[in-house]
């Protein structure tokens, strides 16, 4: 059976349910989605993200690896030029080229694999609880016959050109050159300028990626969150069985349970929800007073969460207009409800919602019109990416009591002090009903950094790893074409040049790169953008001064990576290098 043939069903299931009990499943509908997407879907961007990220790294390494490569090749000319001279084919040498770039495969693979294992044990430990399956993962068979058959596939491939490059050499100019140095075929020049250009720009790309990514988790830990986590206990209850079968049962629990609550030492609010913020959510169909239906799916859903007791002092959320709930919000009493700003503008613009009438699903109840009696700032419930956050209402638990239930003690006291007397207190009110889930509201918010932040610190040390690969990159370029231009140096300080003028035109070379890269690197930047727009917070994916500010860092490393070598160029001595000739 495919999803859309599940998905069918389900809703013609759904629409008889709706026929045969209309006031608690009115427009209540049915989502069928396969398991791999309910697991993982939410992960899905961050992991290709994450896989990108390793996949430019590796061809920065491979870049570098082709340019070393080629490099190590032109400095062994005269070797294979003997070679060559005396019988051996141009297979031969290629052979030998590869099997070195195999060796070199082998050894990287392996220790490459060590830190892997190492660094899985560090991966687990920043992960957050709710990533599925991410603790079981494991450096088995298939990850190891992957991570050799690539790291061999890749050094084989991006050594090919050297070692092509290498075994072309004419055998005549390669032994008149000698090892004093020489220049390269443009051809040859091109493709090494071209290698470190691939470098820069995707560098460029991966630091932009890294820099959004840590921006976006500094926003979201410094989001209002329209309450103080702080200082806030949080412990769940769940009322079952006959004894609690009736609302009554369930009403004098949670007084009872209130009144021991607040009597305990250090607590300063206690309160009861079924719904706080970072937890379980409830959500119901409703409809102010005066408002058409809209038809289908177009009625407005708001959260729910069921109050008792000093709910919005324990949060520190102030009430910006009318009343909370009182002992008398009974269930003889009108129904009532508190609304929080953003629906009272969104559904009451320009007027006083206090006194105003919603209608609301209240599942079993069916639908009732609740008074509004107090409107409270808007709370983060889900997390910091809430892109459309849903109207928010509170119920009086004397009204509609819930048999789930969240205890919220503001406290000073640490947890690990409060928990005994928490249970003790509990197992007074009835010695059959356990406490679970025992957390610091402050613990439970900071779990919703965990996913941002294992991001933020998986593509930092990937960008970190890019710009260290490219500066060697850069680095090993300059240095080497500073060697092969040593004769050329030489002559130009014996007929008058200044040191000042090589470290110059050593370093134009150096910085016509950088410029050409920085350029295709901003094109590479603007369309990954595409895939990080959902990954961030607060944050433009085209945030001009994460570009401006990257670019900055990648240029002074390119800088200093030209110049280091520019300046050891300019240090020959012009009549050694001349007598040498």
């Amino acid at each position: 059976m495919t999803v859309e043939m599940a998905q069918a069903e389900m809703t013609t299931l759904a629409k008889r349910l709706e026929q045969e009990h209309a006031k608690s499943n009115k427009n209540i509908g049915v989502r069928v989605q396969p398991l791999l997407e309910n697991q993982v879907g939410e992960y899905r961007s961050s992991l290709t993200l994450l896989l990108c990220a390793v996949g430019v790294v590796l061809l920065i390494a491979c870049a570098n690896l082709a340019n070393l490569l080629a490099a190590r090749g032109a400095a062994r000319s005269r070797e294979f030029a003997i070679r060559t001279a005396i019988g051996a084919t141009r297979w031969q040498i290629v052979r030998q080229l590869l099997l070195e770039s195999l060796v070199l495969a082998v050894l990287g693979g392996a220790l490459g694999i060590f830190l892997a294992a190492w660094g899985r044990d560090l991966l687990v430990a920043l992960s957050p609880p709710g990533l599925m399956r991410f603790q079981e993962t494991s450096l088995d068979v298939w990850v190891l016959l992957f991570s050799g058959t690539l790291a061999i596939a890749t050094s084989l491939l991006f050594g090919l050109w050297p070692a092509w490059q290498s075994s072309r050499a004419d055998a005549q100019s390669a032994l008149k050159a000698g090892a004093h140095g020489g220049s390269d075929a443009p051809a040859v020049r091109r493709s090494r300028e071209l290698l470190i250009i691939s470098e820069i720009a995707l560098t460029l790309v991966l630091l932009s990626a890294a820099a959004l990514v840590l921006k976006s988790f500094a926003k979201s830990a410094s989001a209002r969150l329209g309450f103080e986590p702080q200082g806030l206990v949080t412990a769940q209850i769940v009322l079952r069985g006959p004894t609690y079968s009736e609302d009554n049962k369930i009403l004098g629990f949670s007084t009872n349970l209130l009144e021991k609550l607040r009597s305990m030492p250090g607590v300063e609010h206690a309160a009861l929800a079924s719904s706080p913020p970072f937890l379980t959510g409830w959500q119901s169909i409703f409809l102010p007073e005066g408002m058409p239906q809209p038809e289908g799916v177009d009625t407005p859903s708001i959260e729910m969460s069921i109050i008792m007791g000093d709910y919005f002092s324990a949060l520190r959320t102030p009430l910006l207009r009318g009343r909370t709930f009182t002992p008398q919000d009974n269930k003889d009493a009108p129904p009532v409800m508190i609304i929080d700003q953003v629906t009272a503008e969104k559904y009451f613009p320009g007027q006083d919602p206090i006194g105003k009438r919603i209608a609301m699903n209240l599942g079993s109840e069916g639908t009732r019109m609740l008074e509004i009696v107090g409107i409270v700032p808007r709370l983060k419930v889900y997390g910091f990416e809430e892109t459309t956050p849903l109207p928010q209402g509170y119920l009086p638990t004397c009204q509609v009591p819930s048999d789930g239930m969240v205890l919220l003690l503001r406290t000073s006291t640490p947890i690990q002090a409060l928990e005994r007397t928490l249970r003790q207190v509990v197992a007074s009110v009835d010695p059959t009903q356990p406490v679970f889930d025992l957390r610091s509201m402050q613990e439970r918010v900071e779990e919703t950094w965990a996913t941002p932040r294992l991001m933020a610190f998986l593509l930092s040390a990937f960008a970190g790893l890019a710009l260290l690969l490219a500066v060697v990159g850069i680095y090993g370029v300059m240095a080497y074409n500073g060697q092969r231009r040593t004769r050329e140096i030489g002559v130009r300080l014996a007929l008058g040049a200044r040191r000042r003028q090589i470290v110059q035109m050593m370093l134009n070379q150096g910085m016509r790169l950088l410029g050409i890269g920085l350029l295709v690197g901003f094109g590479g930047a603007l369309a990954a953008s595409r895939v990080l727009r959902s990954l961030l917070f607060e944050v433009s994916a085209t945030d001009p001064a994460i570009y401006v500010a990257v670019s900055a860092v990648l240029a002074l490393a390119a800088v200093i990576a030209s110049w280091i070598p520019a300046r050891r160029a300019a240090r020959v001595n012009p009549m050694i290098t001349l007598r040498a000739e």
